[in-house]
């Protein structure tokens, strides 16, 4: 249920995103569109066109005024409430009514030949997802803008003799009243059948064609919506499984070194909180994404996974290991290593199998290049596996072991920074001092436990 509730709220979320950019594109078109029933009454004005300008100028204003009242509202609307009203549901509906009413006053104030800008508020509708009532209401304004085009520009717009059939003359024609003197019936309804129906008939087509791509583009919206589901449960179900192994193997580890339980689970917490803090700085904030402090953390808990394979009498064993124990001891490392390759490569995680893998096999090189297995020295180290090693020994000297007691939190502290370029990273150790508190919080915390 939980589940569902959250692709839901992903198609919503995604819809809604869709939307807010229609209204960007919507809104640009039309700071475009507005000037432009301005500079028609300036064309008008020298001459271009020929419509009279007692109705040019006040219907150019009109237009430019609807055509720019959505982008006035936006602007005024982010100036005030600190946001962008382009989330806002009712910012369609502003854009789309006033797309009609300034198209209409064009189209009925400059010519009937206009018929150019009635697609106009059907195309920035059909930007929207859009249901089949919004689909009969769009159609049904753009059809409205048909007949107004066509009377108003044979009332008031430029001269058309195949409107006025020569009947009057230019000076004549500028007149409303003898305009309305030849509306006969018989040429209203010539005009009806010459001119509204044929232009009715094509913008259907054109609505139907429009529309149609827009349903299409839905259905692509939803199938993709689908598909990030698909890709958003596999990747859980994937890091379920991958989790649930990384909980066996560290069951595992603790049924051979019941120490080693604890350990996984504090060196955990200290690996997050040294990779968060360095997070913060310059130099790592690209690198530690949130996303790969997730992998590092979660990748912890396997750093000591090769320990599977050493015997019991070396692992156990209460005293100094021997030169030849130590070196059984070290191949940990290099077995962790590859069991987590092969673990983990049919998981097809490559990021956290190459983090996990680091880990493991990297946890105890130094950075003056004196660790194992390979002698890696300085940023050669992965970063990973950098952070893990002080994670690692700090827990290591603040915890009993078969073969020590365990030392005072602050004094392990201590016992770290003495080791800053010799055996540590001194980046990660100025980073540690940072978090000293919240580390040793953890580290007393377990051994009041």
């Amino acid at each position: 249920m939980q589940g569902g509730n959250n692709a839901a709220n992903k198609k919503s979320r995604m819809y809604a995103s869709a939307e807010a950019d229609a209204n960007r594109f919507n809104l640009r078109g039309l700071s475009f569109l507005a000037p432009l029933a301005l500079l028609a009454e300036v064309l008008n004005e020298f001459g271009l066109f020929n419509a009279s300008r007692s109705i040019m100028l006040p219907a150019a204003i009109l237009a430019a005024a609807a055509l720019f009242l959505p982008v006035a509202i936006h602007l005024i609307y982010k100036k005030s409430k600190g946001k962008s009203a382009v989330e806002c549901p009712w910012m369609r509906i502003l854009i789309i009514s006033c797309a009609f009413v300034g198209t209409a006053v064009l189209c009925v104030s400059i010519t009937p030949h206009n018929a150019i800008l009635i697609p106009i508020p059907m195309l920035m509708a059909a930007q929207y997802r859009h249901s089949n009532r919004m689909f009969a209401v769009v159609l049904a304004a753009t059809l409205l803008l048909v007949p107004l085009s066509v009377y108003g520009g044979f009332f008031f717009g430029i001269t058309d003799r195949n409107f006025l059939k020569g009947a009057l003359t230019d000076e004549q024609a500028a007149s409303f009243a003898n305009r309305v003197a030849i509306a006969t019936p018989k040429r209203m309804f010539e005009l009806f059948t010459h001119y509204v129906i044929p232009r009715t008939l094509g913008f259907i087509g054109t609505a139907l064609l429009v529309f149609g791509i827009t349903r299409r583009s839905e259905k692509m919206l939803d199938r993709q919506s689908e598909l990030s589901n698909k890709v958003r449960e596999e990747m859980e179900n994937r890091q379920q499984m991958q989790n649930h192994v990384i909980e066996v193997l560290s069951n595992l580890i603790e049924t051979r070194d019941a120490s080693t339980g604890t350990h996984i689970i504090n060196t955990k917490k200290y690996v997050e909180l040294i990779a968060r803090a360095m997070q913060a700085e310059d130099k790592y904030r690209d690198i530690l994404t949130d996303g790969e402090i997730e992998l590092i953390k979660n990748a912890a808990p396997l750093h000591d996974v090769g320990k599977i394979s050493v015997p019991d009498a070396i692992l156990l064993k209460p005293a100094k290991l021997t030169p030849e124990e130590f070196d059984r001891m070290k191949t940990h490392t290099t077995v962790g290593g590859k069991l987590i390759k092969d673990l983990f490569a049919g998981l097809n995680d490559a990021q956290f199998l190459r983090i996990a893998e680091e880990i493991a096999a990297s946890h105890h090189e130094r950075w003056d290049g004196t660790g194992y297995p390979d002698g890696l020295k300085g940023e050669s180290i992965p970063l990973a596996a950098r952070i893990m090693a002080v994670a690692d020994v700090f827990d290591a000297l603040v915890s009993v072991r078969v073969y020590k007691s365990s030392v005072e939190p602050r004094a392990a502290m201590d016992m770290i920074y003495s080791e800053s370029g010799t055996h540590f990273d001194p980046d990660i150790i100025r980073v540690v001092r940072t978090v000293e508190d919240k580390m040793i919080a953890v580290a007393e915390s377990r051994q009041k436990a």
